[in-house]
């Protein structure tokens, strides 16, 4: 289960003592918070990567590898995508999501910034 991240306050959290990294199409900024449970997510999809209805399908399909996905259990994660994510199929975006969450993961338990 997967919620949403509302508020000013979780994005400046995020800004000021967020981890960030990147893989192929998509970059993260991930802040570790045991309180924050279920995983809180939020989309940041710019319109360079196509029209509302392109955008909400990749949001769609994000929010479905998420969930899928257990080395983030709490805290709150910003998940934005370069405009070629929309030519991904859904297993290279699985992929790519994997990847993201293990570096921000293993940073995270190094104490490091990717």
């Amino acid at each position: 289960m997967i919620g949403r991240i509302h508020g000013r306050r979780a994005f400046d959290r995020l800004a000021r003592g967020g981890r960030r990294s990147h893989a192929g199409a998509l970059w993260c900024t991930y802040a570790p918070d045991e309180h924050l449970v279920p995983l809180r997510v939020a989309f940041a999809i710019p319109r360079a990567v196509g029209s509302a209805v392109t955008r909400n399908r990749l949001r769609r399909r994000l929010r479905a590898l998420l969930a899928e996905q257990t080395a983030l259990a709490s805290g709150a994660l910003l998940v934005g995508a370069k405009p070629t994510a929309v030519e991904l199929t859904f297993v290279q975006l699985r992929d790519n999501l994997r990847r993201l969450v293990t570096l921000v993961a293993s940073s995270t338990a190094l104490g490091t910034s990717s």
